[in-house]
């Protein structure tokens, strides 16, 4: 599985929850992008956000690419804070799901 990662580091707290907000409504728009299988977005105490995009296809990449730089500009014109990004391949993952078999 690919991702591209993108890792925000703002001076205050305050400042990341509302930077997340406005992420996490970006991040609808990804879901019309082909070959994303998976988003995840992280909230640190010290006002840390990594946003991970999974996806299957290297031709996702780029449409990827442009709108996280889009999402990225807007909040520059804002916000300070600062920011990396780049691409990887996962090297492991689990996740469970949670299921119940009371009644």
């Amino acid at each position: 599985m690919l991702s591209y990662v993108v890792d925000l580091k703002f001076q205050k707290f305050d400042h990341a929850k509302i930077a997340n907000s406005y992420i996490n409504n970006s991040l609808n728009e990804f879901l019309s992008i082909d070959g994303i299988t998976g988003i995840n977005t992280f909230i640190g105490q010290n006002g840390e956000i990594t946003t991970t995009v999974k996806f299957q296809k290297k031709d996702s990449l780029e449409l990827i690419k442009n709108k996280v730089d889009e999402t990225l500009e807007t909040l520059k014109a804002t916000m300070l804070f600062q920011s990396r990004t780049f691409f990887s391949v996962c090297s492991y993952q689990y996740e469970k799901e949670g299921i119940t078999t009371e009644l």
